[in-house]
């Protein structure tokens, strides 16, 4: 089964064929259009102008996945599309030029969810993933911690008590003036650190648990930058910069990865699937690594192009959904429940 992923559901345009086999997704092609340029210098997403490039991006990247996969139009048999949730401007985009596509063409169409989408993402390098799992979404947008059944099942455990990992990430790239998004360049500025800087303390909670809390983190950014001024123009091949870098990675990877090993034993999972943006950065990956091999519990983490937002998940995803046989009548929802 060939299958056309469409994703815009933020600030990336992206289109994938994928060809779904019995030993799981084969990814034929992937074309992915950044907004970074338009949105660097204002520090995060602007919607308004992330929907009317989308507007300008959908044809173009439609049009370079299907020849890149070297097929047409004709030659597929789903079409997946993300329906929710994110920002509804940009989710319309690939919507509605999919939906028109595929009734044109006569073509059936499957919106999915975009979390659905991430888990997915698995799928590529673990298609044969032992469930249960723990599913850990991390982005700009989500701190999730989920239990799947199976890869169209996500039961939520416990998610951030108010910031996301991610926003840490570009909130300190933008206070440190290093560049947007954040994850990368602080990623890339803590790796040439020679030692880790003053550690963060972690966040303590009443109840007890290893909950998550990243907006006292930015606000400790904030103040050592406000004691120490300098580091707001020293630039990434200051050594104190770098130092900051790695402390903040180095918390970040450390409270993300706190709640799962006793929530694997309550919930006797077998695999932990990281999945989201923040799954990008180096030393989670470092750290997940041992830690799930420390538990006892298989890893899977997409490659980096398929952690971040892609038409490949969205694929992947719809590619086990079955098509309504009349969803022409279905709208983007920019607060899309699962199971919806």
């Amino acid at each position: 089964m060939l299958v056309l992923g469409l994703e815009s559901s933020c600030d990336d345009c992206s289109a994938a064929v994928v060809e779904e086999k019995h030993a799981g997704p084969v990814l034929r092609s992937l074309v992915r259009e950044s907004q970074d340029a338009i949105h660097g210098p204002f520090g995060g997403v602007v919607p308004e102008l992330a929907a009317r490039e989308h507007l300008l991006q959908v044809r173009t990247v439609m049009a370079e996945a299907l020849a890149k996969a070297g097929i047409g139009l004709r030659d597929l048999d789903r079409i997946a599309v993300t329906r929710g949730p994110g920002l509804v401007g940009s989710l319309l985009a690939t919507f509605s030029a999919s939906k028109a596509v595929a009734w044109h063409q006569g073509i059936p169409w499957v919106g999915v969810h975009h979390l659905l989408g991430h888990l997915n993402a698995a799928r590529f390098a673990a298609p044969d993933l032992a469930f249960p799992a723990l599913v850990l979404l991390v982005s700009g947008g989500h701190t999730h911690l989920y239990l799947a059944k199976d890869w169209m099942s996500l039961q939520l455990l416990q998610k951030t008590r108010d910031d996301a990992a991610g926003e840490a990430f570009d909130k300190t790239a933008r206070m440190l003036n290093l560049g947007y998004p954040g994850g990368p360049v602080v990623d890339a500025c803590a790796q040439t650190a020679s030692r880790a800087g003053v550690p963060f303390t972690p966040p303590k909670f009443r109840d007890g648990k290893a909950s998550w809390s990243f907006s006292g983190l930015k606000t400790g950014v904030k103040l050592r930058v406000e004691r120490n001024p300098r580091l707001a123009g020293a630039g990434a091949e200051d050594p104190e910069v770098q130092e900051l870098c790695r402390s903040l990675q180095d918390a970040i990877a450390a409270w993300l990865l706190k709640p799962i090993p006793e929530l694997s034993r309550e919930c006797g999972a077998l695999s932990l699937i990281i999945s989201g943006g923040v799954a990008c950065n180096s030393r989670l990956r470092t750290e997940a690594e041992a830690m799930a091999a420390r538990v006892g519990l298989r890893l899977a983490i997409p490659e980096p192009r398929l952690c971040t937002d892609n038409g490949a998940m969205i694929a992947a995803a719809g590619a086990l959904l079955e098509p309504e046989p009349g969803p022409w009548s279905q709208n983007a929802d920019a607060d899309l429940k699962l199971g919806a």
